[in-house]
C-alpha cells in the first residue's frame, strides 16, 4: 500500500509506533483507531493491552516522508472523537473558565 491513499493509509504509518510510552509494551496495532483524516494528516488513537493507558498521535505523509508526534491522554476513543468533533474553544469559553478559576480561588 502506498501512504498518501485514502483507503487505510494511516494504518501503513503505525508501523513506526511500536511501543507504549508509558509500559514500553508492544502495542497491538490491530486495536489502532482513526480518529480523522484530512489530506497529509491522520489522529490515531491507540490503548495499550498491557496498562491500558491511551496515545493520541499525528501522523503526517509528506510524499518523501513521515513525521508523527503523539501524546499520553486520559481520552478513550469515544472522548477523543467527540471532542474533536466539538472543535475549537471560542475566545468567550477561555475568558469564563479564567474567571471562574479567580473566582473560586482555585490553586493548581
Amino acid at each position: 500500500m502506498i501512504l498518501g491513499k485514502k483507503t487505510e493509509s494511516w494504518r501503513e504509518a503505525l508501523k513506526f509506533i511500536s511501543r507504549c510510552p508509558v509500559c514500553n509494551e508492544n502495542y497491538n496495532l490491530e486495536g489502532a483507531k482513526l480518529v480523522e483524516e484530512k489530506d497529509n494528516a491522520s489522529l490515531i488513537h491507540l490503548t495499550c493491552g498491557r496498562c491500558q493507558g491511551y496515545f493520541l498521535t499525528m501522523v503526517l505523509n509528506f510524499g518523501h516522508g513521515l513525521s508523527s508526534v503523539g501524546m499520553i491522554t486520559d481520552l478513550n476513543y469515544d472522548d477523543a472523537q467527540r471532542i474533536y468533533r466539538s472543535g475549537p474553544l471560542t475566545l468567550d469559553e477561555v475568558l469564563n473558565t479564567h474567571q471562574l478559576i479567580e473566582k473560586n480561588n482555585f490553586n493548581f
